[in-house]
């Protein structure tokens, strides 16, 4: 049984096909990865924020009114 699979037109061919898929399916893969990494960003941030103001609050300071 002979493969010809490895020869210069089916490998022109498998290329066209994977060269239309990423051209058809990249924009949108890339907005989702743009989308999760700013959802990611964002949780950062408004950690880091709560944190911040927390630690405001949690100060180890008495406060005495004579």
């Amino acid at each position: 049984m002979k493969i010809t699979f490895w020869n210069d037109s089916t490998m022109s061919e498998f290329w066209g096909y994977v060269r239309m898929l990423l051209e058809g399916i990249q924009p949108g893969v890339m907005l989702v990865a743009a989308v999760a990494a700013a959802g990611l960003l964002l949780g950062i941030i408004v950690k880091a924020f709560r944190k911040s103001d927390q630690d405001e609050d949690d100060q180890d300071v008495e406060v005495r009114h004579y």
